[in-house]
């Protein structure tokens, strides 16, 4: 009888400890996982520019073309997706405005790569007349993933 009060707590204070540490240790594996991720898409990301092009032409030669002549933002808005928890890549692309257009009109969008199995995939996903911090927010699907850049070193 003891042995099953004993097995009963034990399971108990192991189901506590769980629900208590689940979060702070999947964020910590998040974030590490989260460097790795960044410092590849910093490799890569010509790479991935060339192929999310790539991807849109197969689908639509004008689109492709269009996204081609786009002028591609510095910045990155790094994001995670609410539902899969994947690590995303924002990053603002606008375009020069066309004949039709009102002057000093350029549209924008944004191109969105994902995270997964260790690998970057470009699946040709984007957010037409959306910036990347329209696209994450509070109720939205992407929240927003804080990170700071590392600073260089000084020499002194």
């Amino acid at each position: 009888m003891g042995f099953l009060i004993g097995a009963g707590i034990l399971a108990v204070c192991l189901l506590a400890a769980w629900l208590i540490l689940r979060r702070p240790i999947r964020q910590i594996v998040e974030d590490v996982h989260g460097d790795h991720a960044r410092l590849l898409f910093r490799q890569h990301r010509e790479w991935l520019e060339a192929r999310f092009i790539t991807v849109l032409s197969q689908s639509d030669q004008a689109l492709g073309e269009r996204w081609e002549s786009a002028h591609w933002h510095d910045d990155v808005l790094w994001a995670r997706d609410r539902q899969t928890r994947r690590l995303l890549a924002l990053v603002c692309v606008h375009f020069d405005s066309g004949p039709f257009d009102f002057p000093h009109n350029s549209r924008h969008a944004t191109a969105v790569f994902e995270f997964h199995k260790g690998r970057w995939w470009v699946e040709g996903k984007r957010f037409d007349e959306v910036r990347p911090d329209e696209a994450v927010g509070k109720g939205q699907r992407y929240e927003p993933v804080p990170h700071s850049e590392p600073h260089p070193r000084r020499v002194g």
